[in-house]
């Protein structure tokens, strides 16, 4: 018990650790994002530049807004390990939020909205939006069969999966605002890399423990008066 009392003293706060400090920079750069794209939908000042699907263009905004910040508390609540009730609840509304918002955003990209008149649907770009929602739409239901399952590790790593593509939207959003990021690739291949290279990261992080150099095992000691043949 004394011990269990210093470790919970001597316990970091989650903001100092690599992985609260990740979540942080995450929500401040989710706020940025929200403020900078969300924020004029939501508030219906830019109802001219969505045109014939601003309807469909709000829903995906609420949707979104949910996967952001809800997604980002239940990352917290599941690090203190100590809200159990007050995490799945909040994690059942990530879900459905995101369910939405993956949806709509689907339904977006197979439109005609912000495309060329008469042109094609599917383009590159379309195509890496659409393996993006697929995508989130996987990991978060491996994620709720996982937690169904009670397999909390896997069900914690498909979540912060699910997470790290929510955030990968938020880069590229952020990004785009960037002065001839459409060179590269023309722009289509910034697109992939914005999600791709951050789950590539994210895998790396999760697994990087599970290629570390094994500690040996220390051998029982023998008992003093036990001979070496009677090992």
């Amino acid at each position: 018990m004394a011990s269990e009392a210093r470790a919970s003293r001597t316990r970091r706060p989650l903001w100092a650790t690599r992985n609260g400090a990740l979540l942080a920079a995450a929500i401040v750069s989710s706020a940025i994002a929200w403020w900078m794209i969300a924020w004029p939908v939501a508030t219906l000042a830019n109802t001219a530049s969505h045109k014939g699907h601003f309807a469909l263009t709000f829903a995906h905004m609420v949707g979104g807004t949910g996967m952001l910040f809800l997604g980002g508390l239940n990352l917290y609540l599941a690090a203190r390990n100590d809200s159990f009730g007050l995490h799945r609840r909040v994690g059942k509304a990530y879900l459905a939020f995101g369910t939405f918002g993956a949806s709509v955003a689907i339904a977006i990209t197979l439109s005609h909205a912000h495309k060329t008149a008469g042109g094609p649907i599917l383009t590159n770009a379309t195509v890496s939006l659409l393996m993006l929602a697929s995508a989130w739409l996987c990991f978060a239901a491996l994620g709720w069969r996982a937690a169904r399952n009670r397999r909390f590790t896997s069900h914690g790593q498909w979540m912060v999966r699910s997470y790290v593509l929510v955030w990968s939207f938020v880069f590229c959003r952020i990004a785009s605002r960037v002065s001839n990021i459409d060179d590269i690739g023309g722009g289509e291949a910034f697109i992939w890399l914005s999600w791709v290279a951050p789950l590539l990261v994210c895998e790396m992080i999760l697994h990087w423990d599970e290629g570390a150099r094994k500690i040996p095992r220390a051998s029982s000691p023998r008992p003093a008066d036990a001979a070496p043949g009677d090992e």
